[in-house]
């Protein structure tokens, strides 16, 4: 009979559970199109700024050289192409949320900050890595805004 007591509960607990999970499912799809994007926008910002010869995006070494030189422009549109690719994963992860099926009387109204933090990391761990100029930093600033934009957009 003391069962019975606790059939509302699981059943609460069992929608919780199914809501955190559409929730990471729906961020994570969003930020994996969100970097599938960025590194879009990186090899077409190449157009207008190649990279010099003997130099890759996969060779960290050469990379690092090329960054102690590197065009302000060059740079800007490497801001541009991360805080596009944080913005694009906002919309998507929106877009995943609101679809009939996942949608429920809970909005995500976190999203915006768990993509953009997310982003913010790996941006972080990108500054480690390679050689950026100190003012590149601002970059950083650029994630979580741009996530809660997409977001926006498409809730409306």
């Amino acid at each position: 009979m003391g069962l019975f007591l606790y059939l509302p509960k699981i059943k609460t607990m069992k929608n919780i559970i199914i809501m955190i999970i559409r929730f990471i499912s729906t961020s994570i799809l969003g930020i994996l199109v969100g970097m599938i994007a960025m590194m879009g926008m990186h090899y077409l910002s190449m157009v207008f700024y190649p990279l010099p010869e003997g130099v890759s995006l996969e060779d960290a070494n050469a990379l690092n050289e090329y960054m102690k030189t590197a065009p302000f422009g060059a740079l800007i549109m490497v801001i541009v192409s991360h805080s596009a690719g944080a913005f694009i994963a906002g919309v998507v992860g929106k877009f995943l949320a609101n679809i009939s099926l996942w949608k429920q009387q809970n909005s995500f109204k976190l999203q915006a900050l768990f993509i953009g933090l997310l982003f913010t990391y790996f941006g972080w761990l990108n500054l480690q890595e390679l050689t950026h100029p100190s003012w590149f930093k601002i970059d950083l600033f650029f994630y979580v805004p741009a996530a809660f934009i997409g977001t926006k957009l498409v809730s409306k």
